[in-house]
């Protein structure tokens, strides 16, 4: 099972708009990691993570005599590239400024990223083929506001900047665990009755 189905134009451009982002962030990190330009980097991985799960050539992919989950399976494999970003982007703000929490940003980023993949695969068990555009905007929506108007009480710290990292951390690696576990329990292939002749 290959690659070949993921919408490789928005997940490429994304991460490279989100790397490109955070080597801005890391040139102006001397005195301390500016938190809320690299969550805006995260915004674009995100939204680029939204698209790996899109089936542009669903016809052609539904041919192949695959199961649903083993297309999720490879599919998903493509978020190892806006995480891979991701990761490299904070290391890289730890050499510049020994004061980044790189642990929980790591958490913080992979956490985020799985639940983009996750609403992609619950759009698409509701009959979205191509559920990224939707993912992107909700999302990157949603995480522009937090950010910009800190809409959430203090002790649901998404995004902190001062304290609040250690209840973050904890609260993203959750997260992280129950989306890879709703994106398994909805890339089941649709139940078949055992007396219809199974799809190719």
């Amino acid at each position: 099972m290959t690659l070949k189905g993921v919408d490789w134009a928005a997940v490429l451009g994304g991460s490279a708009f989100g790397a490109g982002i955070l080597a801005g962030c890391v040139a102006f990190a001397a005195d301390g990691p500016p938190l809320v330009y690299v969550r805006l980097a995260l915004v674009v991985l995100v939204a680029a993570a939204g698209f790996v799960l899109d089936e542009p050539a669903a016809a052609a992919v539904d041919a192949v005599p695959a199961t649903r989950r083993r297309r999720t399976a490879a599919r998903a494999m493509a978020v190892t590239l806006p995480l891979g970003v991701w990761a490299a982007g904070v290391l890289a703000l730890e050499v510049r400024s020994a004061v980044t929490p790189v642990g929980a940003l790591l958490v913080e980023g992979a956490g985020m990223l799985a639940v983009a993949v996750a609403l992609a695969a619950v759009l698409r068990l509701a009959g979205h083929i191509e559920p990224g555009e939707i993912v992107a905007s909700v999302l990157g929506a949603a995480m522009l506001t937090v950010l910009i108007f800190n809409p959430l009480p203090r002790s649901v710290p998404l995004f902190p900047v001062g304290d609040g990292w250690a209840a973050s951390t904890t609260l993203w690696g959750f997260l992280a665990v129950a989306a890879a576990t709703l994106v398994v329990a909805t890339s089941r292939d649709p139940y078949q009755r055992k007396d219809q002749p199974r799809q190719p």
